[in-house]
């Protein structure tokens, strides 16, 4: 997290090159196949902020889905850890309901903070969802502190503590799990650093969802691609290096005091086919608001084709600038 969301990537470049988009919300095949067939069409709809849906032969995997969009600055545009949490259930029914591809079969969460953690308690809470077992990856605190917000216990049941350095083997896919690292404010401090080892009282304010141990995950599609997600502005290339994956998601928040970001990451990467920025909007604004695509910095995708071009001149990498809720094609095969 940056210290001003509508500060992000000061200066940056105009906007970058426009994503391939796949219709509003139409869904990929409803088919289940034991595993993927070779050429998957793999799609990616941007949830807000570091939120993602990742979609496959009518599969659902969701990547930190924060939809409330609650009020979380100071005075001054910083982010407040003493703001309530205000999270919104209607707002995280209605893309639930009328966006998504269907229940997911996984969560992935990055690490404990408001904005990507606060909403999974009630989606996993969803009657729709009842009959259709979701498992969740995240780190010990963020298994904590969804006990503490209400998670029901069957899906609690579901909840695995992961560290970096895990590679688990699902059906049809595999998702590796690597140690990560969160964005510094611009004094050089983290918003709502600590861990929580056991189940602490119920969270009241968006300080109270602390960090943990960040975590990036890259999910590989058998007979398909690889898609490395991300939900800060920061990295541990050590871990990242050979990963390799053919998508990568890549946090454009605040990261004006971390070092060498976004070439690092990209020379841990190697030179992935397709980048997409990420955690680059206002966070407010509501996800059906016309207006919504105009919170975005738009120098995020600029930002990150310099930085490619940087990397590996001439490698044809694909910057995407993702719309709210749009289906992307990632893999260049038709979605249908």
């Amino acid at each position: 997290m940056g210290q001003s969301r509508r500060s992000v990537l000061q200066g940056a470049l105009g906007v970058g090159a426009a994503g391939l988009l796949v219709g509003g919300a139409a869904p990929l095949p409803a088919v289940y196949p034991r595993s993927a067939p070779k050429g998957t069409p793999i799609g990616l709809r941007w949830l807000g902020v570091a939120g993602w849906e990742l979609s496959f032969a009518g599969r659902s995997i969701l990547f930190d889905p924060y939809l409330s969009r609650m009020p979380y600055a100071d005075a001054d545009g910083g982010l407040d850890p003493a703001l309530p949490l205000r999270l919104d259930p209607e707002a995280v029914e209605h893309v639930a309901e009328k966006e998504l591809t269907g229940a997911p079969e996984l969560v992935l969460i990055s690490h404990g903070h408001f904005d990507h953690l606060a909403d999974v308690p009630h989606l996993l809470s969803r009657p729709g969802w009842k009959s259709r077992r979701v498992r969740t990856l995240c780190d010990t605190t963020s298994r904590n502190l969804l006990a503490a917000m209400g998670t029901p216990a069957h899906r609690m049941a579901d909840v695995v503590a992961v560290n970096g350095g895990d590679h688990l083997q699902f059906d049809g896919y595999s998702v590796e799990v690597f140690r990560s690292l969160h964005s510094r404010q611009q004094d050089y401090s983290s918003f709502a650093p600590g861990a929580r080892d056991d189940v602490p009282a119920r969270p009241r304010t968006l300080g109270d969802l602390v960090e943990g141990q960040t975590l990036a995950f890259q999910v590989s599609v058998e007979g398909g691609q690889s898609v490395l997600l991300t939900g800060t502005s920061n990295v541990a290339e050590r871990e990242l290096a050979g990963a390799r994956p053919d998508v990568a998601v890549i946090g454009m928040s605040g990261h004006e005091v971390v070092h060498g970001y976004p070439d690092r990451l990209l020379t841990a990467l190697g030179s992935p086919s397709v980048l997409l920025p990420c955690h680059h909007d206002d966070m407010v604004t509501p996800l059906g608001d016309s207006g919504i695509s105009r919170t975005t910095t738009p120098g995020a995708a600029a930002a990150l084709a310099e930085a490619a071009e940087r990397r590996a001149p001439g490698a044809g990498t694909r910057v995407l600038d993702p719309r709210h809720l749009e289906l992307l094609d990632v893999t260049g095969l038709p979605v249908a």
